[in-house]
């Protein structure tokens, strides 16, 4: 991956720019960078950007597309979901030279180094820009919090009662043909189109174990309400 570790002296020297950066990522590069998750590289991956100096080269301007693919388990089935990477809006990222120098933004204001750091702009030394990092972010910031297999919503998952999958299964619906549960299939949260930040989602079915923890709210003195309460101790007869 030494070819995302870009000398801009070297670029200089060819000629104005700006100048056009292409590398291939491989997929054992990519897996290296997922090694902590459980996503799984499914090929090599490519860096397509336009490097433009700025300022006699006081800053630097990165613009350009990003395409890796990998897949997650899926959040029903397990089975493997496929992320799509590539973004609208592509990479558009600042680096402004100097770390620990006095940097300033557009107004001539003095940044800290703190703001220097910020998603859309960074900071470098030397002639040096090292692109790695930044590659290495946005493949894991493509990592999402929730990805649904081929079948997308229609995917029933697996039995909550044995865990067998409930795809490869006959009728829709129906009793799961592994353990004969009535209720196989996990309930699925469904929110409202209206529903605001204060809207709880509502399940399509309660199981018997979801409907008692609702019944279990325990307030602020720390006493159960909803119909329990809790045991008091009796106290032993006098003499």
């Amino acid at each position: 991956m030494a070819d995302l570790d870009l000398d801009l002296a070297t670029l200089a020297k060819t000629g104005p720019g700006p100048y056009h950066v292409q590398v291939e990522l491989p997929t054992e590069w990519i897996a290296s960078v997922l090694a902590h998750t459980d996503a799984e590289a499914a090929g090599a991956g490519s860096v397509d950007v336009e490097v433009t100096a700025i300022g006699g080269g006081s800053s630097v301007l990165v613009r350009g597309k990003l395409e890796v693919e990998f897949a997650v388990p899926c959040a029903r089935c397990l089975e493997p979901a496929k992320v799509d990477t590539r973004t609208p809006d592509g990479l558009c990222v600042h680096f402004v030279r100097g770390v620990g120098d006095a940097m300033e933004d557009e107004e001539g204001r003095e940044m800290t180094e703190e703001e220097a750091e910020s998603p859309d702009q960074r900071a470098f030394l030397g002639t040096k820009l090292d692109l790695r990092p930044l590659v290495e972010e946005q493949i894991l910031v493509a990592y999402p919090i929730r990805a649904l297999c081929a079948r997308g919503e229609s995917c029933r998952g697996l039995c909550m009662h044995c865990g067998a999958n409930l795809n490869e299964q006959g009728a829709i619906p129906g009793p799961c043909s592994n353990c004969g549960a009535d209720d196989a299939q996990v309930p699925v949260v469904a929110a409202p189109a209206d529903a605001g930040e204060d809207d709880a989602p509502t399940l399509a079915s309660d199981s018997p174990w979801q409907t008692a923890l609702r019944g279990l709210q325990i307030s602020g003195d720390g006493e159960a309400s909803g119909g329990a309460s809790r045991p008091s101790k009796k106290k032993k007869p006098s003499n």
